[in-house]
């Protein structure tokens, strides 16, 4: 769905244009630049796997380009526009290093890191470590940065994201530590750019270091290993739930079997696995079993392949008899084929319990992303689908059309149906139209465009829509949500050139280019729904609600999809894009926009699109937030981009929110968004109301009151206030006061009554 390169080329671009003020420039600090004092300059980095941003990579300088002393000199200040950085578009876990040439006294590691979120993606990483070496195969780690952690982003002064960018300055200082070679270790957001990195030498004797007594990590850039997406591992003990798994390898490292050494504490199991470049022949993960080790440990060891580097190498099912909230820790390791392993590494391990969690009537609650496949390798997959409350089962049908290959994941589609589950289908419609010369803009000196010529309606056009309907027809799902990104931004800007679009822009006798791409945009979704609903209606299925990633109430996507003219008889939903509840600020921002496109419509038609983790991990409870800003603004559903990272924690999130909305459901599905409420102080709220009941969310996520908001709401006499989470209920005065404190949360789901 995502063009990892561009989507933020498109965004940041917009960004820069929409800040005018100049960029006076860095300058550096003072030692950056002696090579006496910052050891790091001239050296080459070392990437597993190699950054892969676009703009940044232009002209193959990576390797130097945070070692150079040269600062970003973009004229706003925009790293991600500028060669002489680094980038990772959506990189997840990424390690970097540096050879020293000997082993050195160093007392401080940094680097300079785009934040501030000018577009939603753009932040600092969520986790960082620094690792030290003498030989370049056992590693140590001496400092470390983690969003996960209270009170880090104050101890590293990260500045506050508000929409602006901003470049900060990550310093890892008093190490007092040795080493030849220094790493770091990343954990990307959607996209993250730096432009230098330092390596201060210190004033200490470096014989005097006892590395040892330091932490191993199982850091390299030479060798595959397996990662986790977060800093502990949650699972839950009453619905099994998968945690992912990823592999960190070098770019075009080859493929090599290697062992998985997983120790769990007592109490705790391996239910099932998946993936882990298993073959057929592998007997499956559910079937392996446990050594007994010491102190009521249980020991599993399974051979896998180690390919190309992945966010979803495989999935994990831990379950257990833990108490929700038991903490504790797991081991893992990487072992490979000549014997030489991986230090074990440590890793938190919480348990959840997930409470019964009732299935919407009318919501739309689902994994939207999350492959069919992906779901089928969950024990009990349906039973615990409905368990955590989802009502909608997702799918790519396309990939699923060869239906004798493919039986089992139609009986499995099939099957969801009977129980009672919507089905969603995901497509990417005109994207398949071959890139042939005919299907691209035609130009008098002969040659042809890059892109889909808006135009073109001959055979590969008509075969598209054809593909469209006989899916409908085959899957008769209840919706299909489309992603056409086959223009970037500014649409299909060869049209004009080509004469192909000439001839046709003559004929259609309207004023300008800008109405006819319109026009265009209208007649291809048109065609591909009309299509799409006769072949359902020739077979008896349902009628297909439809809509589309990112196409927006009141605005025209690429200059080419007018959403208020398909809005609603050709598109029931308006889909925003905002994808990561990473910070405070971007939790509202998913509300805003929400409450945005409400604000056009007639009814609760807004799905936003967020991420699960893609463009940077976080706790649940911040996509907990995130969720329930999107309900309380106007939303029915949600949609999410993509399925790699979806964890217990995250689901288990996700389940509670379905707890505290399904309740309300009928007020979020028939309410208006509430007006005339006042926050008295600091604090937000956000609201819809239907009649004489209304559903708010009160909050304070930046921490600027003492713990309780006080919000005025326009009602007309003494009220109760219940929250949805905990049934707690409060006092609405006559004139509208209600004191909400927030115990310890940043928000308060609450329904307002007589």
């Amino acid at each position: 769905m995502r063009s990892a390169l561009m989507i933020f080329a498109v965004l940041m671009t917009v960004a820069a244009w929409a800040q005018d003020e100049p960029f006076p420039g860095w300058q550096p600090e003072p030692g950056d630049l002696d090579p006496q004092q910052n050891i790091a300059l001239g050296k080459v980095v070392t990437y597993a796997p190699d950054p892969n941003y676009g703009l940044t990579k232009a002209g193959a300088t990576d390797p130097t380009d945070l070692t150079d002393g040269v600062l970003s000199d973009h004229h706003r200040g925009h790293l991600w526009f500028d060669s002489k950085c680094v980038g990772w578009s959506y990189g997840g876990f990424c390690s970097l290093m540096l050879d020293l040439g000997g082993v050195e006294p160093i007392g401080e590691v940094a680097m300079r890191i785009q934040g501030g979120s000018p577009s939603i993606g753009v932040a600092t990483p969520v986790w960082m470590a620094v690792v030290v070496s003498d030989d370049g195969e056992s590693w140590r780690r001496v400092g470390e940065y983690s969003t996960f952690r209270d009170g880090d982003d104050a101890r590293f002064g990260v500045p506050p994201y508000e929409g602006v960018a901003w470049v900060h300055r990550f310093r890892f200082t008093d190490l007092a530590t040795r080493g030849r070679y220094v790493g770091i270790s990343l954990y990307g957001a959607g996209l993250t750019v730096a432009d230098e990195m330092y390596v201060f030498r210190g004033d200490h004797d470096p014989d005097a270091v006892d590395l040892t007594a330091l932490p191993e990590s199982d850091f390299s850039v030479t060798r595959p290993h397996m990662i986790l997406h977060k800093p502990y591992l949650c699972f839950t003990t009453n619905v099994t739930t998968p945690n992912p798994v990823g592999l960190l390898a070098s770019t075009g490292h080859e493929e090599e079997p290697v062992t998985i050494v997983l120790d769990l504490p007592p109490g705790t199991e391996l239910v099932s696995g998946d993936g882990f470049g298993r073959g057929e022949e592998d007997a499956p993960l559910a079937e392996i079993a446990p050594e007994a080790i010491d102190d009521g440990w249980t020991r599993y060891e399974f051979a896998a392949n180690a390919g190309g580097n992945t966010k979803t190498w495989g999935r994990l099912f831990i379950g257990g008899d833990w108490a929700d909230g038991q903490e504790g820790e797991l081991r893992y390791a990487t072992v490979y084929a000549d014997g030489t392993r991986t230090p074990p590494v440590p890793v938190p391990l919480r348990a959840i319990e997930v409470p019964p969690t009732p299935q919407p009537q009318r919501l739309l609650v689902g994994l939207s992303w999350y492959g069919l496949g992906a779901l089928m390798s969950w024990p009990n997959a349906i039973e615990d689908y409905r368990a955590l409350g989802f009502n909608t089962v997702n799918g790519m049908i396309h990939w699923m059309r060869d239906v004798e290959e493919n039986q089992d994941a139609w009986d499995f589609w099939e099957a969801c149906r009977d129980a009672g589950f919507k089905l969603q289908d995901i497509d990417s419609p005109f994207h398949r139209i071959p890139n042939e010369p005919e299907t691209r803009c035609q130009f008098a000196d002969g040659t042809t465009g890059g892109r889909l010529c808006p135009s073109y309606r001959g055979p590969h056009y008509q075969a598209e829509i054809e593909r469209v309907a006989r899916q409908c027809a085959l899957a008769r799902p209840d919706y299909l949500f489309a992603d056409i990104e086959v223009w970037n931004w500014r649409g299909p800007v060869d049209a004009e050139n080509c004469t192909r679009c000439q001839a046709d822009f003559a004929a259609s006798g309207l004023a300008t280019w800008d109405e006819w791409k319109l026009a265009k945009g209208y007649e291809m979704w048109t065609d591909m729904v009309e299509a799409a609903r006769a072949a359902v209606a020739q077979v008896g299925g349902p009628a297909i609600e439809f809509g589309v990633y990112d196409w927006r109430a009141g605005k025209v996507y690429q200059f080419t999809w007018p959403f208020d003219e398909f809005y609603p008889e050709y598109l029931q939903s308006s889909q925003p894009s905002t994808y990561t509840p990473l910070y405070p600020y971007h939790i509202m921002v998913v509300g805003n926009e929400a409450r945005e496109d409400r604000e056009f419509l007639p009814r609760a038609d807004v799905m936003p699109w967020i991420s699960p983790g893609d463009a940077g991990t976080f706790p649940g409870e911040r996509f907990r937030y995130a969720l329930l800003e999107c309900f309380a603004n106007g939303s029915r559903g949600m949609q999410f981009w993509s399925g790699r990272v979806w964890d217990a924690e995250i689901l288990a999130a996700y389940a509670r929110v379905i707890r505290n909305v399904a309740p309300v459901e009928d007020v979020l599905m028939d309410g208006e968004l509430l007006e005339g409420a006042q926050v008295q102080g600091a604090g937000r709220i956000s609201g819809v109301v239907a009649g004489d009941e209304v559903v708010i969310l009160v909050a304070d996520y930046l921490g600027e009151t003492d713990g309780t908001v006080t919000v005025a709401l326009p009602v007309d006499g003494a009220m109760t206030a219940t929250d949805l989470d905990t049934g707690e209920t409060l006092a609405v005065a006559a004139d509208g006061t209600l004191v909400v404190p927030l115990n310890g949360e940043m928000a308060r789901l609450l329904h307002v009554t007589r």
